[in-house]
């Protein structure tokens, strides 16, 4: 396992490959910390795929380019599946126009129970 931590988001790569994202407070996050972070997971974890858990504090926004990026067929490569968490309202909503908008490219769904999202991916690690 592994932590790192940034101005924008604090990430665990756990050695199971499940990585835990989280959108620090009073942050908008870029695309630039989407790429960064990428390069965290595969440098850390070569040649894998990982399954994302992305939750956020309070009080975050995230760029039209951010979006984009984490849609993106080249971010995808590195990603099985992604659960976005949160059980706030206006996130909800950004959350599902992501979904709507960015059409992300491998498995994504929106939770707002972080226990049921997590469960979720380890079913997607486990192919069912």
């Amino acid at each position: 396992m592994k932590t790192f931590e940034t101005n924008a988001y604090t990430m665990v790569v756990n050695d199971d490959l499940l990585v835990e994202f989280k959108v620090k407070k009073n942050v908008k996050l870029q695309a630039a910390d989407i790429w960064e972070s990428r390069e965290q997971s595969v440098n850390y974890m070569p040649g894998k795929k990982f399954f994302v858990l992305f939750e956020v504090d309070e009080n975050f926004d995230v760029s039209l380019d951010a979006r984009r990026a984490g849609a993106s067929e080249e971010y995808s490569k590195h990603v099985a599946a992604v659960a976005l968490c949160s059980n706030r309202l206006h996130e909800k909503i950004i959350g599902n126009l992501f979904l709507k908008v960015n059409n992300p490219i491998v498995p994504t769904r929106f939770f707002d129970d972080r226990a049921k999202a997590i469960e979720w991916l380890r079913e997607k690690q486990k192919g069912k």
